[in-house]
């Protein structure tokens, strides 16, 4: 593969690495490998692919990296890395829908970005028993958390009920993010950004969202408005009878 920039990642020169200080000896590797795990997929995922597109031995790479796992990990954590680095997105002064929208959106927008990686996250490191004492993991909860956190705005605004299980919420809010996506990870297919995440938004604020108490008289507009659509649903149907 020739120096250039591949979806924003610069991929290196083979002839300069060995050459490069460590720090971006290591850099240039972990960037190949995250190319190479974007265009074949973790299953497929090999060093040595990595190691000839950089330009160096196989056993260049181990001399950073203890195996093929601990690489694609390095690189998930750079990923995450990139994620909570960013500005995040919604300003408070937008209504809560719009944040959540925003938010939520954020969210899938990454996973759009990097299929693969997702894939690896949550097929393999999630599997492992000792995930949640990985960094990866730690990330991670970080990055879903500014979702949750707008909904704690929103409780604290009183906008939303406080009354529920904020780990139910997260589980329901990204186990559905998940089941919405799993077409477009497996390469079957892509998915509306736009309709997963009006469709999650609309399913936290209906499950948790405050409605204002109606007044007297907007209760009784109600009722007089409903009485007058089964009369007219009536006289139609004694119309009819009558032909």
């Amino acid at each position: 593969m020739t120096a250039g920039k591949v979806m924003g990642i610069q991929t290196p020169q083979k002839a300069g690495i060995r050459r490069m200080p460590r720090d971006q000896r290591v850099a240039a590797i972990m960037d190949t490998a995250r190319i190479v795990l974007r265009e074949k997929g973790y299953e497929q995922f090999s060093t040595a692919d990595v190691a000839e597109r950089c330009g160096i031995s196989e056993g260049t790479i181990y001399k950073y990296f203890v195996n093929r796992r601990d690489l694609m990990i390095q690189v998930a954590e750079a990923w995450y890395d990139e994620l909570t680095a960013q500005e995040r997105v919604g300003n408070e002064n937008r209504p809560i829908r719009e944040r959540l929208y925003l938010a939520i959106s954020n969210h899938l927008l990454f996973i759009r970005r990097e299929p693969q990686l997702t894939r690896f996250i949550l097929l393999d490191l999630r599997a492992d028993p000792a995930f949640r004492e990985t960094r990866v993991f730690a990330l991670n909860r970080q990055v879903t958390g500014w979702v949750l956190d707008v909904v704690e705005d929103g409780v604290r605004t009183g906008e939303l009920r406080s009354d529920f299980s904020r780990k139910i919420l997260r589980n329901m809010i990204f186990g559905y993010l998940e089941h919405q996506v799993w077409a477009f990870l497996r390469g079957e297919g892509d998915f509306s950004l736009q309709e997963c995440a009006e469709e999650a938004t609309d399913l936290v604020l209906r499950g948790i969202g405050v409605q204002s108490p109606a007044a007297p008289e907007q209760r009784a507009s109600d009722i007089i408005g409903r009485m007058e659509t089964m009369i007219g649903q009536l006289q139609e149907e004694l119309a009819s009878l009558k032909k």
